[in-house]
C-alpha cells in the first residue's frame, strides 16, 4: 500500500496568497493511483481557491490534459503504467513550459536532481508540509499564465484554440508579450507570424505605441543610408515594436545596422547623423531554417543568437486540424454577409479539417471565403467545398513544380561553376548520363561555356 501524507496535509498553513484573475483562471490537474491521498490533495487545493482536475492514471490525465489544459501538473511519480516521469515526458513534448510537480514517497536526492534537469518544475516527498505545497504551486502559478477555454472569448495573444499545441503557444506568447524583448517567430508560411507578433505587441507595454512591418524580401538594395525603409521605420516605430517578415532575406549591411538594435535596444546609426537610441523591440519572423543561412554565410549568427534568446515556433494547420472548425468559425464571423450563408455543413466542415493545407491559414481564409462568396444557400455544401479544395489543390500542384524548376536551375548553376562548366564532371557529380543532362542546361537555356574557367 502507498504511504500516506494525511498527516502532513492536516497540518497545513494559510494558503497563500493569489491575486483574482489568477485564481479564477487556475486549474490544478492531478494525477494519483491513490484515491484518498488524490482526495485530500484535490481538497487542500479547492480550499486554497484552485480549480482541480483530478486523474486515476497516467493516460487518464492526458486525456483530461488535452481537453482543458491545466496551469499546473502534480503526479505522483510511482503509479501502475505510466508512472509519473512518463507523464512527465509525454506532457513536456505537448507543453514544454508546463510546470509539473512530482510526489513520491521514494524520493532521494539524486532522483530529485535527475527530475529537475529533465525539467521538472518540482519535487515533493511525501509525507510532505501543506503549506510546502501550495507554495510550491503558487510559485508555478505565477509562471505559467491563464489559458481561456477553446469556448472562451479570443484572448489577448490569440484564439480561442482546441489544440495543446497552441494553447502552448498562447502560454508562451503571453510570457513574451510581457519580457519586451527581442523575439524570433518561427513557422511555415501563411501560419500567422505575423498575426502573433502583432497580438504580442497589442498585450504587452508597447501597445500604445506604433507596430511597423517591413517584408525584408522587398527592401531595395544599395547603401544603407538614413532614406532606406529600414531606417524610416526605425524612426517611425519609435517607442514601438518593429516587425521584420522574411529576416532570412535581410541584406548584409542591414544585419550589420540592425544587431545593436536588437542586442541592446540600443543606439541605431542614420547616415550623416549621431547615433540614436530609438528604442524599439524588434520582433523577427521566417520560414527558413536560419541555422542554414548561418552556415551559408548568408546571415550573422551574432544576429541570430540575438533574435532567438526568445524564440516562438508556430505550428502548421496540418499540425493542429482541431483548430480548423474554430478558424473557420471565426472567418465567417469576420465576413460581410449581407443575405449570404452564415455557416458550413458538417460534411463541408469534416472536408475542410481533412484537406492537406500547405498554404496553412492563410490558405483556410482564402477557400472559407470563396466558399462564403460563392454559395447560393444558407449553409455552404460539401460540393462546393469539394470543387474548391480540388482547385487549391491544382494550383498548390502548380507552385511546386515553379519550386522544383527553380532549385533545379539554382542546383544547375551552382554545380557548373563547381566544376568550372566542365560537362561531364557535372553530369557524373548529378548521377546523370551526359545526354540527359544537356538536356536539362537545355531546358534551362544554360550554357556551360559560360562557366568555364581561364586556361580550362
Amino acid at each position: 500500500m502507498k504511504a500516506r501524507s494525511r498527516r502532513a496535509s492536516e497540518r497545513c498553513a494559510a494558503p497563500p496568497v493569489n491575486d483574482a484573475e489568477n485564481m479564477e483562471q487556475a486549474t490544478i490537474l492531478v494525477v494519483d493511483d491513490d484515491p484518498d491521498l488524490l482526495h485530500l490533495i484535490g481538497l487542500r487545493l479547492t480550499t486554497a481557491g484552485y480549480h482541480v482536475a483530478s486523474a486515476a492514471s497516467g493516460e487518464e490525465a492526458l486525456g483530461l490534459f488535452r481537453a482543458q489544459p491545466p496551469r499546473v501538473v502534480i503526479t505522483d511519480l510511482r503509479m501502475e503504467g505510466m508512472d509519473g516521469m512518463a507523464l512527465f515526458e509525454k506532457l513536456h513534448a505537448e507543453a514544454p513550459s508546463l510546470p509539473v510537480i512530482i510526489l513520491t514517497a521514494h524520493g532521494s536526492i539524486p532522483e530529485a536532481v535527475r527530475a529537475t534537469q529533465r525539467g521538472v518544475f518540482g519535487f515533493l516527498t511525501k509525507p510532505f508540509d501543506g503549506h510546502d505545497l501550495l507554495e510550491r504551486v503558487a510559485s508555478a502559478i505565477s509562471l505559467s499564465p491563464p489559458l481561456k477555454s477553446a469556448a472562451a472569448e479570443p484572448d489577448a495573444v490569440g484564439g480561442p484554440w482546441a489544440s495543446a499545441a497552441m494553447h502552448e503557444l498562447q502560454r508562451q506568447a503571453r510570457r513574451v508579450a510581457q519580457a519586451d524583448e527581442p523575439l524570433l517567430i518561427v513557422g511555415p508560411s501563411g501560419a500567422g507570424k505575423e498575426i502573433l507578433a502583432r497580438a504580442i505587441h497589442d498585450a504587452g507595454a508597447r501597445a500604445a505605441k506604433p507596430f511597423v512591418a517591413l517584408r525584408c524580401g522587398e527592401l531595395p538594395g544599395g547603401r544603407a543610408g538614413e532614406d532606406t525603409p529600414l531606417a524610416q521605420a526605425v524612426v517611425a516605430v519609435a517607442g514601438g515594436t518593429l516587425f521584420l517578415d522574411d529576416v532570412d532575406k535581410l541584406l548584409p549591411g542591414a544585419q550589420v545596422r540592425l544587431l545593436p538594435l536588437v542586442r541592446e535596444m540600443g543606439l541605431f546609426s542614420m547616415l550623416g547623423q549621431p547615433k540614436e537610441n530609438p528604442n524599439v523591440r524588434v520582433i523577427a519572423a521566417t520560414n527558413q531554417s536560419l541555422n542554414q543561412a548561418i552556415r551559408a554565410g548568408h546571415f550573422r549568427a551574432d544576429l541570430y543568437y540575438a533574435l532567438s534568446r526568445n524564440l516562438l515556433h508556430v505550428p502548421a494547420l496540418s499540425d493542429r486540424r482541431d483548430d480548423i472548425p474554430l478558424l473557420v468559425a471565426q472567418f465567417v464571423a469576420q465576413f460581410p454577409h449581407g443575405a449570404g450563408p452564415r455557416s458550413f455543413a458538417p460534411d463541408s466542415l469534416a472536408l475542410l479539417q481533412q484537406a492537406d493545407w500547405h498554404g496553412n491559414v492563410r490558405q483556410l481564409r482564402n477557400v472559407v471565403e470563396q466558399a462564403l462568396s460563392l454559395s447560393v444557400t444558407p449553409q455552404v455544401p460539401a460540393s462546393l467545398v469539394r470543387k474548391l479544395l480540388s482547385v487549391e489543390n491544382e494550383r498548390e500542384m502548380a507552385a511546386f513544380d515553379e519550386a522544383r524548376r527553380a532549385f533545379e536551375y539554382d542546383y544547375l548553376v551552382q554545380l557548373l561553376k563547381t566544376t568550372g562548366g566542365n560537362v561531364a564532371r557535372a553530369a557524373r557529380v548529378a548521377r546523370r548520363n551526359r545526354t540527359e543532362f544537356y538536356k536539362l542546361l537545355a531546358r534551362h537555356g544554360l550554357d556551360p561555356g559560360a562557366f568555364k574557367r581561364a586556361g580550362t
